[in-house]
């Protein structure tokens, strides 16, 4: 059960926020269950708060602070959560269906069985994240940092990935089924048990990538010479 007193300074926008902090230093905000869908809570820090089964659908949350706040099974479908910063933050189980992550930082950050479909994340930065069994399938992925990200059993089908860093990731059972995946990064990532059936990966650098037999690559490929067309089976 959410504290209202904490929901109606939320309410209040970041001016409100930043006078209760000043008061109250060290407390973080319960907002347990609350709705807040559509609200206008742009630029708002809501670091380390609960939210747990919040619902922020909808919400403008542009440039918003949600570092170490719990957002487990939170509905954040449709938000606008371009340049938020999700550094730490648990999102396990949470509904980020059509949500927008342009820029957004979310470092270090558990979205596992989270739902990212048709999602934009173009240029996000989940450097470490956990991504384990997360779906993007059709999500909107440009350039986005990936870099030491466990995708162990995350599905990437009919995502749009071009320019993608995926150094030192782990993606065992991952399912990149017709992705476009094409000038990206895979320095010491490791694709042992990954599906890449029908994907491209033109002119993507895999030179100190990780495969075997486990590896499924589309028809034809040969991830020693990605060459200069796509391979698409």
């Amino acid at each position: 059960m959410a504290n209202q007193e904490h929901l109606a300074v939320v309410k209040g926008g970041p001016k409100s926020i930043a006078d209760w902090r000043e008061e109250n230093p060290g407390v973080a905000l319960d907002l347990e269950g609350v709705d807040l869908s559509g609200a206008d809570l742009k630029e708002c820090k809501i670091r380390n708060a609960n939210l747990r089964g919040a619902s922020l659908a909808g919400a403008l949350l542009f440039r918003a602070s949600f570092a170490g706040a719990d957002l487990t099974g939170a509905n954040l479908e449709g938000a606008d959560m371009g340049r938020a910063t999700l550094t730490g933050a648990n999102l396990e189980g949470a509904n980020l269906t059509n949500v927008n992550l342009y820029w957004a930082d979310v470092k270090r950050a558990s979205l596992r069985g989270a739902n990212l479909r048709w999602s934009r994340v173009v240029r996000a930065c989940f450097l470490s994240a956990d991504l384990t069994g997360a779906d993007f399938s059709l999500a909107t992925m440009l350039e986005v940092d990936l870099r030491g990200t466990d995708l162990t059993n995350a599905c990437f089908q009919s995502a749009n990935m071009n320019g993608a860093d995926m150094d030192r990731a782990v993606m065992t059972g991952a399912d990149f089924t017709k992705a476009m995946i094409r000038d990206s990064m895979w320095t010491m990532s490791d694709m042992r048990g990954a599906n890449f059936d029908r994907a491209s990966l033109h002119r993507s650098d895999l030179s100190m990538a990780k495969f075997d037999d486990t590896t499924r690559f589309p028809k034809g490929f040969d991830p020693y010479h990605t060459g200069e067309k796509d391979v698409l089976g």
